[in-house]
């Protein structure tokens, strides 16, 4: 077996936003921790809905994907963006911002993945 190598350095990706004014901001979309991963699974278990003892979908959507984003997105001076912000950005950038930090931080979310967490 190989050597396995890890860097204990989150990724991180830039991200750029322009408000409704014309200015742009700078961010910085985080790779979560364990810790934060954990918060984000904890709150995704308990939107599960089961029937016949297996997973059939979500019991609620909202603010699902600004719960994600708030844990990765962070401001120039390192806060993170609130929730509450978040749900104000438009559906088609809250989306990809979502996409990316599934990605960044090895995130799956799909039915078919939560079947595969439940059986773990």
């Amino acid at each position: 077996m190989e050597e396995l190598k890890f860097s204990l350095k989150l990724k991180e990706i830039p991200v750029n936003i322009t408000d409704v004014d014309g200015q742009e901001k700078s961010y910085t979309l985080r790779e979560l921790t364990g810790a934060q991963r954990d918060t984000f699974l904890d709150e995704m278990g308990s939107r599960l809905k089961y029937a016949g003892g297996k997973i059939q979908g979500l019991t609620n959507y909202k603010g699902l994907q600004a719960s994600l984003v708030s844990l990765c997105l962070h401001d120039d001076k390192g806060n993170s963006i609130k929730k509450e912000i978040i749900q104000s950005y438009p559906a088609s950038v809250l989306s990809d911002l979502f996409d990316a930090a599934q990605d960044l931080s090895g995130l799956v979310v799909g039915e078919e993945e939560l079947e595969k967490l439940k059986n773990a």
